[in-house]
């Protein structure tokens, strides 16, 4: 799965940037992240903390940029739980796109595997995920930099469930 993702990744980066130039760059940014967990998660996870980098590559003569993305999320395990479980911590690898409606409104969805990196985990170590997002960028005065806020759902898939999450990602974007 890894090899895949990354082949994608790869491909991607090499078919945008076959194009000539373009008024458009690429832009990449670093988030904080906040989250809730949803559903089955929720019972045993209290909150979700993480962090993020995004790499948005342009789609000439549109609005759509392709993502990738990763980092890592630490879904706290509830106090009535910490003498069993400890927290989950997993690194997400996504490639998705992002839609903008005008110049700050968008839309984003992403898809990708999850791993996760705790040694006394018992379920799957890779896992598919997918997260659909939607948020805005308030640019700064010479439009070169913005903040990006973000909330999107998040889900893992698990032969046992989906560990989901609700989460608000701020990030510092800037054009390379």
């Amino acid at each position: 799965m890894k090899k895949i993702i990354l082949s994608l990744i790869i491909s991607t980066c090499f078919f945008l940037y076959s194009f000539g130039q373009t008024a458009n760059t690429s832009k990449l940014s670093f988030g904080l992240d906040a989250g809730v967990p949803v559903g089955q998660a929720a019972n045993i996870y209290s909150s979700v903390f993480g962090v993020s980098a995004k790499l948005e590559l342009p789609v000439p003569s549109s609005s759509f940029n392709v993502t990738i993305t990763s980092g890592f999320s630490d879904f706290m395990v509830k106090n009535a739980y910490t003498d069993i479980i400890g927290n989950a911590t997993y690194v997400p690898i996504e490639v998705g796109g992002k839609f903008y409606f005008g110049n700050v409104a968008y839309f984003e969805g992403n898809l990708g595997a999850s791993v996760n990196v705790n040694s006394n985990y018992s379920a799957s170590k890779a896992a598919f995920m997918y997260a659909p997002a939607l948020g805005f960028t308030l640019p700064d005065a010479n439009a070169k930099s913005a903040v990006d806020i973000g909330i999107r759902y998040e889900g893992r898939v698990e032969t046992g469930g989906t560990l989901s999450q609700v989460a608000l990602r701020v990030a510092y974007r800037f054009g390379l």
